[in-house]
Order: C-alpha cells, then structure tokens, then sequence
C-alpha cells in the first residue's frame, strides 16, 4: 500500500547525456555561431504574448529588439519568460513592417534588474528585406 514510488534512473532515460552535453555547449560563443542568418541592429518596440489565442489577453510584455534576423530575434524585456513556450510576437508596425510572428523563446537570461535579454527563433522565416524597405518608404 505504502509502497516506495519508482525512481527513474536519470542517467538511463533517453537523451538525458545528450541533453547535458548540449547544455554545457550553450556558452555567449557557441550561441553567436549558430546564428546561420545575418543579423541587423534594429531598435523597435515588440510585445510579448501566449501563442494560444484563448491566452493571448492574459498579459502582454513590452519589449525592445536587440537585433533580428529572417529567423529570429534578440530582444531586452522587463521581466523574464520561459524558454520552450511560443509566443506571438507583435512588431510596431510604424517601425518596422513584420506584423506579429509565432516564435519559440530560446532563452532568457538576467541582466540586471527588470532587464531580461530573450532569444527567439520564428516559427517561419519572416522577409526581412521587405520589411526594412516598407518602414524606410514609409511617411514618418
């Protein structure tokens, strides 16, 4: 009846040493060269919210892009987020013409206080060119 709850074996459970050895790769200079996409320095407000549509009213975190790239993103927010989780990630349009994007947050590391800096991939490749070229045409 009170019997002792099996215990998994970590070291035996699939993946558990792949699992490690990719985390002790994740250092700042095993990060920058994965990047494969050239990145651009772009400044613009972005909100951070659930990916779920039924959650998407829940909270909503204003943040400001670091760099980006046609597959993902840097940003700097005030508070930290999980990674693993997808979000919907809302461009200001007037700065720059993404619109929002599904993306999966890779990261999310302190800064300093009220200071997170978030890693994202896009779920899909977004046309950064054509972006850049409606803002820069655009009337301001």
């Amino acid at each position: 009846m009170f019997d002792d709850p099996p215990v998994e074996d970590l070291f035996s459970a699939s993946g558990a040493l792949d699992a490690i050895a990719e985390l002790e790769k994740n250092t700042n200079a095993a990060i920058l060269a994965q990047r494969a996409s050239e990145r651009l320095e772009v400044r613009t407000k972005v909100w951070v919210k659930p990916a779920n549509a039924s959650q998407r009213h829940q909270f909503s975190i204003e943040g400001v892009t670091a760099d980006i790239s046609t597959g993902g993103c840097m940003m700097l927010l005030p508070r930290p987020i999980f990674p693993g989780d997808i979000f919907w990630l809302s461009f200001m349009e007037a700065e720059l013409g993404l619109g929002s994007i599904f993306a999966r947050c890779l990261r999310c590391r302190f800064v300093r206080e009220e200071i997170y800096e978030a890693g994202f991939r896009f779920l899909s490749n977004v046309n950064l060119t054509s972006a850049v070229q409606a803002h820069t045409m655009s009337p301001h």
